[in-house]
This record gives C-alpha cells, sequence and structure tokens, in this order.
C-alpha cells in the first residue's frame, strides 16, 4: 500500500497549454510542455488554457474526485488542489482511501504535498485507520526550467503504530528526440523503488507507460484525439481501470468520460477469487 500511496500523484487530466501570446518563445513552450508532460503523460494542444477543472463521481458512491489547476500566460502549471476519496468493498468490511494534494510554482520549480489515510469500516459501522502517511516534495529543473529530478520525504504510521520515515529521487530521462523516455525513483524504501519507461508510436504519440507492477496504455480515435487509457495495477489486489472519453470540445479536449475499474482480490487458501466492479463519470470544465 505504501508504495502505491508514493507513486500515486493524482493528476490524471489535461495539463497542456498553448500560449499565443508573443512574448512566449519557442522556447519556453517547448519547455512548459515537457514538463506538464511529466505532471500528466499527454500531448499538448494548440489553446492557451488557463484553468481546468475535473470531478469525478459515481453512483455507487466508489469514487469522489476534484481536481483543480491553474496555468500561467505560457502555459506553466501554477496551481493544482486535488482531493479523492474512494470506497471499496473488501469481504464484510469497507475500506476507505482519502487523498489531499496540493503543487504549487516556486521560481523554476515546483513543490507538492500529500496526504494519505487509508480506514476500514466493519459491520458495525466503525472506522479504523489503517495507515496515515504525509508527504513533501519538489520537483527541480535545469537553467532552463525543464524538470530534471524530484525529491521527496513522507512520514507513515500504520495501525500498530509503526512509524517510518522514506525519502526519494526521482530522476527524468529523455530520448534523442526529447521526449520523456524514463523516470528512475530510488527510496530509502526498498519496494517504493520504481523505474517507469515511455514508448511512443510513428506519430510521437504515448502508447505505453511500464513498471514492474503497474502498466498503462493509451489509444487514439482517428481525430488524433485521446480514446482510452488503460492500466493494470498488481500490488496486494489486481485493479485495472479503463477510462474512455466520450465528448471533447472544438479543441480537442476531452468533457466528458467514463471510468470502468474492476478489482481483483485472490484467495490466499485456494478458493474463489473475489472480483468488484465500479463505474464513474468524468466531467471537464475549462476555462481559456
Amino acid at each position: 500500500i505504501v508504495k502505491k500511496v508514493l507513486l500515486s500523484l493524482p493528476l490524471m487530466c489535461s495539463f497542456y497549454a498553448y500560449a499565443g501570446d508573443l512574448n512566449c518563445s519557442t522556447d519556453t513552450i517547448a519547455i512548459n510542455n515537457f514538463n506538464n508532460f511529466v505532471f500528466a503523460q499527454e500531448r499538448p494542444f494548440n489553446d492557451s488554457l488557463k484553468e481546468m477543472n475535473l470531478h469525478t463521481t459515481s453512483q455507487d458512491d466508489y469514487i469522489n474526485n476534484t481536481v483543480q489547476t491553474k496555468f500561467d500566460d505560457c502555459g506553466a502549471l501554477i496551481e493544482l488542489t486535488s482531493h479523492e476519496v474512494v470506497k471499496f468493498s473488501i469481504h464484510d468490511s469497507v475500506s476507505v482511501k482519502s487523498i489531499d494534494m496540493s503543487m504549487k510554482k516556486n521560481g523554476h520549480g515546483w513543490d507538492y504535498k500529500s496526504a494519505f489515510k487509508l480506514s476500514v469500516i466493519n459491520q458495525d459501522n466503525v472506522e479504523k485507520t489503517i495507515l496515515q502517511q504525509k508527504m513533501n516534495g519538489k520537483f527541480f529543473t535545469d537553467q532552463n526550467g525543464k524538470i530534471t529530478e524530484a525529491k521527496d520525504s513522507s512520514y507513515t504510521t500504520t495501525l500498530d503504530k509503526e512509524r517510518m520515515l522514506t525519502r526519494a529521487v526521482t530522476t527524468f530521462l529523455t530520448d534523442d528526440k526529447g521526449r520523456l523516455s524514463e523516470s528512475n525513483r530510488v527510496s530509502t524504501l526498498e519496494n517504493d523503488s520504481v523505474k517507469t519507461a515511455f514508448l511512443y508510436d510513428a506519430k510521437n504519440r504515448l502508447v505505453r507507460m511500464q513498471s514492474d507492477s503497474t502498466v498503462k496504455e493509451f489509444t487514439y480515435d482517428d481525430d488524433d484525439r485521446m480514446l482510452t487509457n488503460k492500466t493494470i495495477e498488481e500490488f496486494f489486489t489486481t485493479e485495472t481501470t479503463a477510462t474512455t472519453c466520450n465528448s471533447w470540445n472544438t479543441l480537442g479536449r476531452c468533457t466528458d468520460a467514463e471510468k470502468k475499474i474492476t478489482t481483483l482480490i485472490k484467495d490466499e487458501h485456494g478458493g474463489k477469487d473475489s472480483v468488484y466492479n465500479y463505474h464513474a463519470n468524468i466531467k471537464y470544465n475549462y476555462v481559456y
């Protein structure tokens, strides 16, 4: 669980903004596009986005998530806030996962912090906290403002009062075309270290991200708009999330999407595995 929390920056939304202002140089726009790709893994758009608001809800109360972002005139991320609550059933109990995160541009870098809490509600409606974690970190850039690494530290408390202090450094590598090719996270907590590879198609579109525990695959429609995003995460459970965009605005940004989540919990005693299915809707609102 700790590994999944440390790797989860809830930035699954459109971050790219092109600037029409003549004061924004081509190099500045390119650097902002690269940095935003580090945050959200999405191609640039030919527009001048100032704000983006995202809201994810599900009728079964599985997930409630809000994300708010702001950008400057050249497309750089200025500020982000996010709040997410996920409720999922495991046998006779309900687990509740909450994540609050904020990020703010500070000079050439970005400071970020998050608070995570995992609790369980039993049949008597009594909630017990299993794990809590607070993280503080910063994205660092080179002299041109391009992100090169991130450093963070987290403090985790478990149900049995065990306390862990974790520090990690993530480096970001590029290929010969200037695209993000790999992120390599090295942590003082062994199972928190992870290396992620980024693969592209002939049209320079991200089609796959892969690490030891997570695979993400992306598809596009005939108009070059992102159509689906499928993620398979294997930790204590196997969670498959498929997000499909249903409508776009005139600039090609998704405005309405649906998310289908399947959680597989294997029976450790050779019995029948447990499978849970959820469905959620995502609404996007943009300010130009």
